[in-house]
């Protein structure tokens, strides 16, 4: 039996029970039972498809049919969009110039995804009364800096026919899913749809990695052989001595990434799951798939998405001593069991002979990088440079593979983009955490406002401080920008949600969680 074979009868027994223990909370209180049939089947169909076709064209083709399919039938686009976008890795290839040009352009599943399903969306959204033209906001015209600048740099150092298809890339990754996330989440019903559904994508992974980073195998990287084509990321990465997972999401920093968005949102999620130990239950299979990529970044992002959460709680002080008194046990009896070396080795800030010398050299790394970086911003520091990774100052940074690796998503804007670029990025951002904080502290502790923003609020911030030392590589600049249109959509809904009751002259109402489930300080 092929490997490929293999791996994929080890994706449907590790992601169908998944499904099943889902469904039914799910369906419950958050998605409709025939949109969750729906993505459920589209998942599985896409994931045959890739393990089964044998071709990359054919695994579009197919794909991108069942996809059309489906979209005509679900109720919400975006949330079938985001359930199913990490199928597969992102590995592309060239749609070809049929003579005119060398290619047309690069193309992958999260981009054929965007087109089928977000481009449709964003064509009938644009159309509806009530939807905020885009150009109106602050965060608007960041994004449209954001999306501009690129192509007219690009334009400078290279083709034409290179800054066209940067920016057609540009359109199908950032500013699709930031559009239709910005305006399509009207209702509370929507952002439980969304929200739940990401989460699920997500949760899909966790048992993946944990079976790679057990078994030592990664299981995706067969695909590219048997579709054709070449990828050059899906390598096997060791620290400690153990494999790091990176399963669909492409590499270890993205799956760790996905991990700390989808802890985030599951404080919101958990709410509707009516089960205690179905909520704890789902916690814990996040929690593993945190830890099987062995990406610190990433785990000191989960630390502070779980800080913002708690302190953004009722009794912050008294919860977290408790959590303390809960954990302190716990992490002293793993330290002292036979794991407990190779979990030193392993974790952040430790230094001295017994640290793993991949994780010490990543650090050192990190220093040099940071250092370099900041003489080369130097050089072009208004606008960057497309080609700062060719300049003499950089080369020393080269790794064992021949490649410089930008660890650190803001350097890598502000090298490429210069200060201007970072100024427009950082925007996009804090706009969005301005719009969270103020839908947030609106809201009445209790209701479900309250908790959703409470969610996003840690996702942003936990997001911001986890691409310090994470580069938007494979899905996590598409999964940036629809954190950020779904916080800049719930500072909206909040707002309009506070005007219509005032209009009304009523006070403020809203459902409060406990008419789903128990309320549960996580």
């Amino acid at each position: 039996m092929s490997e490929n074979i293999r791996a994929f009868i080890v994706v449907l027994i590790l992601t169908l029970p998944v499904f099943w223990l889902a469904k039914k909370p799910v369906c419950q209180m958050a998605i409709d039972e025939p949109d969750f049939n729906l993505r459920r089947n589209l998942w599985l169909g896409c994931t045959a498809f890739a393990f089964l076709s044998h071709n990359f064209w054919l695994f579009l083709v197919l794909s991108g049919a069942l996809t059309i399919f489906v979209g005509m039938r679900d109720s919400h686009r975006l949330s079938l969009y985001l359930l199913t976008l990490f199928v597969v890795p992102p590995f592309s290839a060239e749609i070809p110039g049929f003579g005119l040009l060398n290619y047309l352009m690069k193309i992958d599943y999260p981009r054929m995804m965007s087109l089928l399903l977000l481009l449709p969306s964003y064509l009938k959204l644009r159309r509806e009364p009530g939807v905020t033209p885009f150009g109106k906001t602050l965060a608007d015209k960041c994004v449209l800096g954001f999306l501009a600048l690129p192509p007219i740099l690009q334009s400078v150092d290279d083709t034409l026919t290179n800054a066209f298809r940067y920016g057609l890339y540009q359109f199908i990754e950032v500013f699709l899913p930031y559009y239709v996330a910005s305006r399509s989440l009207r209702n509370l019903q929507a952002f439980r749809d969304v929200i739940m559904s990401l989460v699920i994508a997500i949760m899909l992974l966790a048992p993946l990695g944990l079976f790679e980073y057990l078994r030592k195998w990664l299981l995706y990287t067969s695909l590219p052989p048997a579709l054709g084509i070449r990828w050059e990321m899906g390598v096997y990465l060791v620290r400690g001595g153990d494999l790091r997972a990176m399963v669909s999401a492409g590499h270890a920093l993205s799956l760790g990434y996905l991990m700390v968005v989808g802890l985030a949102l599951y404080a919101y999620a958990r709410q509707f799951i009516r089960s205690p130990k179905f909520a704890t239950l789902g916690l814990l299979i996040l929690l593993g798939g945190l830890w099987s990529p062995l990406s610190r970044g990433p785990w000191l992002g989960a630390l502070v998405v779980l800080g913002v959460i708690y302190a953004t709680g009722p009794n912050p002080i008294g919860r977290t001593m408790k959590l303390m008194m809960w954990c302190l046990p716990v992490f002293v009896a793993v330290l002292l069991s036979p794991a407990g070396d190779k979990i030193i080795r392993i974790l952040p800030f430790i230094s001295g002979p017994a640290v793993d010398a991949t994780a010490k050299f990543n650090e050192e790394y990190r220093q040099h990088l940071l250092e370099v970086s900041l003489q080369v911003i130097q050089i072009n520091p208004m606008f960057g440079s497309f080609t700062y990774l060719e300049l003499p100052l950089m080369q020393p940074l080269k790794t064992g593979e021949g490649i410089i690796d930008i660890v650190n998503s803001y350097l890598g804007v502000a090298l490429t983009y210069g200060l201007v670029g970072l100024t427009l990025y950082l925007g996009m951002f804090f706009c969005a955490l301005h719009a969270v904080w103020k839908g947030y502290k609106a809201a009445n502790p209790g209701d479900e406002f309250y908790f959703l923003g409470r969610s996003l609020l840690a996702t942003i911030i936990g997001v911001m401080f986890t691409i310090m030392s994470v580069s938007s590589i494979n899905t996590i600049g598409t999964t940036n920008v629809i954190v950020i249109g779904m916080c800049l959509s719930y500072g909206d809904l909040v707002k309009r949600y506070l005007q219509g009751r005032m209009r009304a002259g009523a006070a403020y109402t809203a459902p409060p969680m406990t008419q789903y489930g128990q309320r549960r300080p996580f």
